[in-house]
């Protein structure tokens, strides 16, 4: 009776060591950021997240939100005019740290080459030269230059609608202000 009993317990504590490596593989996996489902932003949350990321790529319509994304607070999904998809970042506080642009087309280019966004302090004083040197309006983007020179590239539109590109140097100093559709 003592074996059997032994056996009986032995196995017993088997079966509970290799239950609880499984409820630790489990664990382990659910926080697991792509296993986690997508918790979509609601409220006033919702409302600030989608005009900061509308402001930002200049129109649109949200059509998906997540919190707790990667790459910042917040996600928002927009989908532009043309069709393509940005997904634009945003911290706790709805400032907007980058974008992700899906494919489509942008501004005529037909290269599968994406422009580099820029995020962060410098994009708010390359956003502050350009709209000085627009004379106001609204920064749809900021982007390294793409002529292989060091710099930026700020697309503003104006109020009447007018969109204008400003070119600043690594030191954001204003070198060229021009009609976008130039």
């Amino acid at each position: 009776m003592k074996k059997s009993t032994r056996w009986i317990i032995g196995g017993g504590a088997t079966v509970a060591l290799l239950a609880g490596g499984g409820g630790v593989a489990l664990a382990v996996n659910a926080d697991s950021e792509d296993d986690r489902p997508d918790v979509a932003l609601t409220g006033d949350a919702l409302e600030q997240a989608s005009d900061a990321a509308l402001s930002h790529v200049g129109g649109g319509a949200v059509t998906d939100s997540e919190v707790g994304d990667e790459e910042g607070a917040y996600e928002v999904e927009v989908t532009l005019d043309d069709g393509s998809e940005v997904d634009v970042h945003l911290d706790e506080g709805f400032t907007v740290l980058g974008d992700e642009r899906d494919g489509g087309e942008r501004d005529g280019d037909e290269s599968d080459e994406r422009d580099e966004q820029v995020t962060g302090r410098d994009r708010d004083e390359a956003a502050a030269a350009a709209l000085e040197a627009a004379g106001g309006g609204t920064v749809t983007e900021v982007e390294i230059a793409d002529d292989g020179d060091t710099g930026y590239e700020a697309e503003v539109q104006l109020d009447d609608g007018t969109v204008v590109e400003v070119v600043l140097d690594g030191d954001f100093t204003v070198t060229a202000v021009q009609n976008h559709d130039d």
